[in-house]
């Protein structure tokens, strides 16, 4: 049994959230509905729940703002927003799940089927530091959070050697030699890489260019990177790569 709680202050919303997770597969119980923050913050440390639907932009409080007055932040937050493209991308870089209004139905199961899998609760200083970037949105991401297995690891985008497909499952290769494994696919840190100066050179790699030590165009491509690690370059990529790098470093 998931027990959830629902903080919208529209009611309608509330309503059609409640009918839609009705509809899915998962048991999950209602423990809590509320439409106004201050009434909820008062509330919700006395439940017991495993998941908050949060609405972002609400009277007297937003979601940041609940979020950081509440004493403890265990369970599993998905944000229900209507925001635009660049709130999203900030969710993105920080692994933090999100619906878009109006919810469907398939991205509500995707969502609880992520949130029964691992059971994280975000950290105060990731709220808001992802407030921060909501707020300034000509700022630049310096990092990004990858989901481990009892939080969240912040990674310097600039520490990233490169990333390796494993499954469904992606191995991130640092600097530092040390590696990273996160339950997220290569395809999804190639969305949140390739405007850092990141290619994907293989169906299974995505290198960092910045670390590039030499590249030969035999039997397809070989790049050769930092520490004299190499990567691979596939047939069907070859001519994109050499387009990619060299239009970096004009």
């Amino acid at each position: 049994m998931i027990k959830a709680i629902i903080l919208d202050d529209e009611i309608n919303c509330i309503k059609v959230l409640k009918y839609e997770l009705g509809r899915l597969q998962e048991d999950i119980e209602i423990v809590g509905e509320f439409s106004d923050a201050l009434v909820a913050l008062k509330e919700v440390p006395n439940i017991e729940y495993d998941i908050i639907f949060l609405d972002i932009e609400m009277p007297r409080m937003n979601a940041f703002q609940f979020l950081d007055a509440l004493p403890d932040i265990a369970s599993n937050v998905i944000f229900t927003t209507a925001y635009d493209h660049y709130a999203l991308k900030a969710f993105r870089y920080y692994a933090i799940d999100y619906l878009l209004k109006p919810i469907s139905r398939e991205e509500l199961q995707e969502s609880i089927s992520r949130s029964s899998f691992s059971k994280r609760g975000l950290e105060k200083k990731m709220i808001n530091e992802i407030y921060t970037k909501i707020k300034a949105p000509n700022s630049v991401f310096s990092k990004i959070a990858v989901p481990v297995e009892h939080g969240f690891q912040m990674i310097k985008i600039e520490d990233i050697l490169y990333c390796k497909a494993d499954s469904n499952y992606a191995k991130i290769k640092l600097v530092n030699g040390n590696n990273v494994v996160i339950s997220k696919t290569l395809k999804y840190l190639e969305q949140l890489l390739k405007s850092h100066g990141f290619y994907r050179v293989h169906q299974s790699s995505l290198i960092n260019i910045n670390y590039i030590e030499n590249y030969s165009r035999v039997d397809g491509g070989v790049v050769t990177l930092n520490g004299g690690v190499t990567v691979p370059v596939s047939r069907a990529n070859k001519k994109g790569f050499e387009a990619f790098i060299a239009g970096y470093w004009k």
